[in-house]
């Protein structure tokens, strides 16, 4: 009988889409129980999927932006020190392809993009309309298309991620030090997007919100954001009547410590990022507020998710940056969005949460 196949499985460099991998990796875990599986990506995803039970070993690829053939080289031999009989390469790049190629991966599985198709031995083409142009597809079915050419099907789209009990503790002990009441609600606000400022919403306006969620239902705010967004933090922080419980905007933070927080609170508003694909994961409730992109592209059906949208005729244009001139048009995806649209959404949300605690024992 042969051995089991070794399986290296190359990773999004998003968090978010490393969130809306997990119905996929799941599904490769039991369809390969006996297989060695190593996870290879960033560092931030590899901590995003820490604790889920989809992998026996990682392997963080450590290369940075303009250092592209020093890093190719290092990923490719650590690749292939691994001696990895299969290759599921989750990433569209042309790079991702390449190091799997060069390390003499004998099987590597990936969808037919950038120009790399030659590389692969298992490709799969993209969805396509009748133009030619890609059909948005939900990144959870993009993926579970990919792995379904390993014979692996996931039970079902639900995202899972795990909160390390060590992160648990630590979160517990930041919250005591702030002072949170566990009577009272907690609210993370997530204003920033790696993406690009066409994702976001007034910095004045969430903490228009943040207020009324206070006055009303005695919220504790949580701010979040990136280490390079903490100006955006501080904007809400200091334009909100009532200090945040927590502003890491001041502070540092990780994706460990951002994931035991987020389990602990009863709602997150937050722009289209990664962090909303978190909190859908560890089954908090969200409000997302789309602008430029096409939730069609983040489709993650999950119950306790309102999203929040309006039908203006450049969205979605997919653009970092508004391309409309100064003028009432201008990012009118985002700014026609008012804290009193959000706020019955995130009130609905509460109430859930609300029950949910009565209902526990």
């Amino acid at each position: 009988m042969p051995a089991p196949p070794d399986i290296a499985v190359i990773l999004p460099n998003w968090v978010g889409d490393v969130v809306m991998a997990t119905p996929a990796l799941g599904a490769l875990r039991r369809a390969f129980a006996h297989s060695r599986i190593t996870l290879v990506g960033k560092q931030v995803v590899l901590d995003t999927l820490a604790g889920l039970p989809v992998a026996e070993h990682t392997l963080c690829d450590v290369s940075r932006h303009g250092r592209v053939a020093g890093g190719i080289m290092d990923l490719t031999g650590m690749l292939r020190a691994g001696r990895h009989d299969i290759a599921v390469i989750l990433p569209n790049s042309f790079r991702s392809a390449l190091v799997t190629k060069m390390a003499g991966i004998a099987r590597r599985v990936g969808y037919n993009r950038d120009g790399r198709g030659w590389m692969l031995t298992d490709a799969i083409d993209p969805p396509r309309d009748e133009t030619g142009q890609l059909t948005p597809i939900s990144a959870i079915d993009y993926y579970v298309r990919l792995v379904a050419l390993l014979n692996a099907m996931p039970d079902s789209r639900t995202m899972h991620l795990m909160v390390l009990p060590g992160d648990a503790t630590a979160a517990e002990a930041l919250l005591a030090d702030a002072g949170a009441d566990s009577d009272r609600p907690l609210v993370m606000l997530n204003p920033g997007a790696s993406f690009g400022v066409s994702k976001m919403w007034d910095p004045e306006r969430y903490a228009a919100l943040a207020d009324m969620l206070i006055e009303r239902r005695g919220a504790q705010i949580i701010i979040n954001v990136a280490p390079n967004e903490r100006a955006i933090a501080q904007q809400v922080a200091h334009t909100m009547v009532r200090a945040p419980l927590l502003n890491f905007g001041d502070r540092d933070n990780t994706i460990a410590m951002l994931k035991a927080l987020l389990r602990r609170c009863d709602v997150l508003v937050t722009n289209d990022t990664g962090t909303r694909h978190i909190a859908a994961a560890l089954g908090v409730g969200v409000v997302t507020l789309f602008g430029s992109t096409d939730p069609a592209w983040a489709q993650i059906d999950y119950k306790r998710e309102r999203v929040i949208r309006l039908d203006v005729p450049c969205s979605p244009c997919q653009q970092k940056l508004c391309s409309q001139p100064p003028g009432p048009l201008y990012h009118q995806c985002m700014s026609g969005i008012t804290p009193e649209m959000v706020l019955p959404a995130a009130e609905e949300l509460l109430e859930l949460a609300a029950g949910d605690a009565e209902a526990r024992p």
